[in-house]
């Protein structure tokens, strides 16, 4: 099986970065703790200040749909409505 690799792209809201780091980061550590999580961490855009980067691997495209609709990405998703205009989720494949 083919691993996944992504770079998500989001515009955090005026005023609203650190609350959405601080979330953010509580997610990503129970995300590494999910089963095919391989690798994610946050980047910041250092010419787009309100611009967050995620870097993830998972193992396969199965284990990231799971993760995707699980309860702690739907209780994030909910959470971080209010906190971004909205992101970009670019899937790639190794060459």
């Amino acid at each position: 099986m083919q691993k996944v690799f992504l770079f998500v792209t989001i515009s955090v809201k005026d005023g609203k970065f650190d609350e959405f780091v601080a979330g953010l980061s509580k997610h990503i550590a129970v995300i590494r703790t999910e089963q095919g999580c391989e690798f994610i961490d946050i980047y910041r855009d250092t010419q787009q200040l309100n611009v967050v980067n995620v870097w993830e691997i998972w193992s396969t495209r199965a284990d990231w749909d799971a993760h995707m609709v699980n309860e702690n990405s739907k209780t994030w998703h909910s959470v971080a409505a209010d906190l971004v205009h909205g992101e970009t989720i670019t899937v790639m494949d190794a060459i």
